[in-house]
C-alpha cells in the first residue's frame, strides 16, 4: 500500500482549503447549487444519472424487469453516503493535520422491495439499518487523535446528517 500518496494529498487538500477560506471574507456567500439529472428512455429502462460530465447507470435486477446493468437506487444511496463520509474524513484529517495512510468506508443497509410487488411485509419501505463500517489507518503516534477525527466526521458529514435528520423534498411536475 502506498502510504505516502494519501499523506501528500492531505497536505495539498489542507493548502487548497486554507487558500479558499482566505480568498473570501468572513460572512461571504458560499452558497452553491448542485444538480443531477436522471433519464430513462430506452428499451432497457436503465436510469442514466448525469452529474456534470459524468454518467452513471442505475438499474434493477431481473425481478423488477431490469438487466443489472448498474447499481440499484439503494446501492447508489450506500455509495453516495460512503463517498461523503470518506470525503469528510479527508477534510477533517487535512484540517487537523492528521497524516492518514488509508481511509475505507463500507456502507451496508437492509432493503426490502416486497411492498412494490404488493407483497405484505413488516419491513420499512425505505432502506434501514444503514451502517458505515470505517477503516482508518495512521501512524501509531496519530492513533490517539483518531477519536477526535471520528467524532468530527460523525458530527459534520453532510449526508449522514441529512439522513439522520431528514429534510423536505419538493416534487415539481409538468
Amino acid at each position: 500500500m502506498n502510504t505516502r500518496g494519501l499523506r501528500h494529498y492531505l497536505d495539498q487538500k489542507a493548502a487548497s482549503m486554507q487558500a479558499a477560506a482566505a480568498a473570501k471574507p468572513a460572512g461571504a456567500d458560499w452558497h452553491d447549487t448542485v444538480e443531477a439529472t436522471v433519464t430513462a428512455g430506452d428499451a432497457t429502462g436503465v436510469r442514466r444519472l448525469r452529474i456534470r460530465d459524468w454518467e452513471i447507470l442505475g438499474d434493477s435486477g431481473p425481478a423488477f424487469g431490469g438487466y443489472a446493468l448498474g447499481p440499484s437506487s439503494p446501492e447508489l444511496l450506500c455509495g453516495v453516503l460512503g463517498t461523503c463520509l470518506t470525503h469528510t474524513y479527508l477534510i477533517g484529517a487535512a484540517n487537523m493535520g492528521i497524516p492518514l495512510d488509508h481511509v475505507q468506508v463500507r456502507v451496508t443497509a437492509q432493503n426490502n422491495d416486497a411492498g412494490f410487488l404488493g407483497i405484505p411485509t413488516a419491513d420499512p419501505a425505505v432502506p434501514w439499518n444503514i451502517t458505515a463500517h470505517i477503516e482508518v489507518l495512521a501512524d501509531a503516534v496519530e492513533v490517539s487523535r483518531l477519536a477526535t477525527l471520528h467524532r468530527y466526521v460523525s458530527e459534520n458529514c453532510p449526508l449522514t446528517n441529512l439522513l439522520r435528520r431528514g429534510c423536505e423534498i419538493t416534487l415539481v411536475t409538468g
